[in-house]
């Protein structure tokens, strides 16, 4: 019978991982070993095989663990299940009889460890409410991805949540970030590094000279992945422009500080295309399967914002199609809600060519009345609240969509261009927070994100395939 278990290849990096984390001893049984692992941190590159290494790692972990409860967690649910739990090495791939996923009669979900009563939590870190509530437990072994953008009062919960166990250990993965940054500062620095790590990293850690017992950091780089060839390690140093955050922090693995402007390192003016343009043979060059309607809805805001984005088949790339900008106040009276629908069908009837291909117009999830208003009017299209993405994660899908060339705007959006180009960081929130001064440019902006949204993920795993 053919194993459905995905093909593994443990190399000499990742072996040496796994010594470190899932020692060979078996910490359930009555002897005095102590396993000397408390904090385990695994920072580098993307596509480096930290990711699965932590996974590995964390299996073996708590199936040898005293206590009944471990925790996996991670940005939300949805980073929880495609990065760890059903990523192609995953935890259900790699263990397929070992982990299962329940629910509670009351509460979230949890994994069951088969044949024992042991559970690991599972706890969306961007959600404080959610993780005050399930963090009441003592936990052994626990499991964060993407350390770095969790909540100081999250990381410091855990690390008291595992005192009273018997063998706590905590591991963290992260791309490079703000040297700056209170992880580096009040946890990371304070490893012992073992094996090879850039030279910038290593004075860094230097310079902090009360290490703590049992804390060890690796780095991590394309060259420690034993699934990637030669040719995707090229096409991946060059994802991003030599010199900008995400070169540095994603490509080279180190850590690096963001600039003033947020896209104007992966933006370039052949971004602005004319979609109508067709090829020698007459056919179009941008084909589009499918569209969506972004809508930023304004009260004291300078404008209301339309706009229609365009999709290929295969969500290589998004184009924006048309924008409609209309000012809140006329006559320094606000335009009002019967207004802006009657804009919007204006809107659909200069489109209604393509009205079955619109997946549907999606608003600003905090206008909740309004959207209810739409919902009511009866429009030929379906009105809803956008995914819930936030800023950053907008950002990023942006930066990696202008590299790669794979955001696209028509000659009549050009202010929607000059609008992500003019785009900078709150000064002091650098990475963090998108200045907003109530400017036409950032609901233009905004209005394009929520249409762009509804296919994140696709436009994601687009990206992933084109490096794979």
């Amino acid at each position: 019978m053919e194993s459905n278990v995905p093909e593994l290849i443990l190399n000499d990096k990742i072996l040496d991982a796994l010594s470190w984390i899932a020692l060979d001893e078996d910490i359930t049984a009555e002897k005095d070993f102590i396993p000397e692992t408390r904090l385990f941190i695994m920072e580098g590159t993307i596509r480096s095989a930290k990711t699965v290494t932590a996974v590995i790692g964390f299996a073996k972990r708590v199936k040898k663990q005293k206590g009944k409860f471990a925790l996996i967690a991670a940005k939300d649910f949805d980073a929880i299940n495609d990065n760890i739990l059903n990523a192609e090495l995953g935890l259900f791939s790699l263990f397929p009889d070992d982990f299962r996923l329940k629910r509670d009669k009351i509460g979230g979900y949890y994994l069951e460890v088969v044949g024992t009563e042991k559970r690991i939590l599972l706890v969306g870190y961007s959600d404080v409410a959610k993780w005050k509530k399930i963090l009441g437990k003592d936990l052994e072994t626990i499991l964060i991805d993407e350390i770095n953008i969790a909540d100081e009062l999250f990381i410091k919960e855990c690390f008291a949540r595992q005192a009273a166990t018997t063998h706590p250990i905590l591991i963290g993965t992260l791309n490079g970030d703000d040297p700056n940054h209170v992880i580096y500062r009040e946890r990371i620095n304070k490893c012992l590094i073992l094996g090879n790590a850039p030279a910038s990293i290593v004075a860094e850690m230097n310079a902090e000279r009360k290490k703590k017992r049992g804390y060890y950091y690796t780095h991590w780089t394309f060259d420690d992945n034993p699934k990637l060839t030669v040719k995707q390690k090229a096409r991946l140093r060059v994802e991003y422009p030599t010199g900008s955050f995400y070169h540095k922090t994603r490509i080279l693995g180190e850590r690096g500080k963001w600039g003033k402007m947020i896209f104007a390192d992966y933006m370039s003016p052949d971004l602005i295309v004319n979609i109508n343009a067709v090829d020698d043979k007459g056919k179009s060059k941008y084909p589009i399967e499918r569209y969506t309607i972004g809508m930023d809805i304004a009260e004291n805001r300078a404008t209301n914002v339309i706009a229609l984005l365009g999709f290929d088949k295969d969500f290589r790339w998004v184009v924006l199609v048309d924008l409609e900008v209309f000012k809140s106040e006329q006559n320094g009276r606000s335009v009002g809600y019967a207004y802006k629908t009657q804009m919007l069908r204006a809107f659909l009837e200069r489109h209604s060519n393509i009205l079955n291909k619109i997946d549907g117009a999606f608003i600003d999830s905090a206008e909740g009345n309004y959207i209810s208003d739409l919902q009511a009017e009866r429009l030929p299209i379906a009105i809803a609240a956008c995914y819930k993405a936030t800023i950053k994660e907008r950002i990023d899908l942006n930066i990696i969509l202008f590299n790669g060339k794979r955001f696209l705007f028509d000659v009549k959006c050009i202010a929607a261009y000059n609008a992500f180009m003019a785009a900078t960081w709150v000064p002091g929130k650098e990475g963090k927070e998108r200045e907003d001064n109530n400017l036409p440019m950032n609901d233009i902006m905004d209005a394009t994100e929520y249409g762009e949204t509804r296919h994140m993920n696709k436009l994601l795993n687009a990206a992933k395939k084109g490096v794979a």
